[in-house]
């Protein structure tokens, strides 16, 4: 058992989707990109992305090896910028890691994809009995 990470979030597509362009999203979302050599991604495990409930954007698919989504967003928005020019996302994505400390938001800036670090507020405590840490405040 490895590292995890929770994504809290959704980026929202800038326009509406035509039928082509929900196509080859479909083609990309959660697939494992080993068994894609066409992309040439050997940095992306895989596109752990699915579409929103309502269809208006795409959130993380709650895979349990997510890593660099960072990454993972940049490579679709760069594949679907091929085909389709205007195709967008704005929002933002807070990924919480074990660690308590690692936290950090993923956004969308004039159409680049951006990582920031969050600050941690209140005081640090571990737990009795787990002993996790957690954020007090009060």
């Amino acid at each position: 058992m490895g590292y995890f990470t929770d994504y809290k979030g959704e980026l929202k597509f800038t326009q509406p989707l035509t039928d082509a362009q929900i196509a080859d999203l479909n083609t990309m979302l959660g697939e494992f990109c080993p068994d894609h050599p066409e992309w040439n991604v050997p940095h992306i495990r895989s596109i752990d992305l699915k579409f929103t409930k309502d269809g208006s954007g795409l959130t993380w698919n709650g895979a349990e090896k997510t890593a660099d989504l960072n990454q993972v967003v940049e490579f679709v928005l760069d594949v679907m910028h091929t085909k389709y020019p205007d195709f967008g996302l704005t929002g933002k994505i807070l990924a919480q890691g074990e660690d308590i400390n690692d936290r950090w938001q993923l956004y969308l800036e004039a159409g680049a994809v951006k990582t920031r670090d969050l600050a941690i507020e209140g005081k640090e405590i571990e737990c009795p009995h787990c002993h996790k840490m957690f954020i007090y405040d009060p």
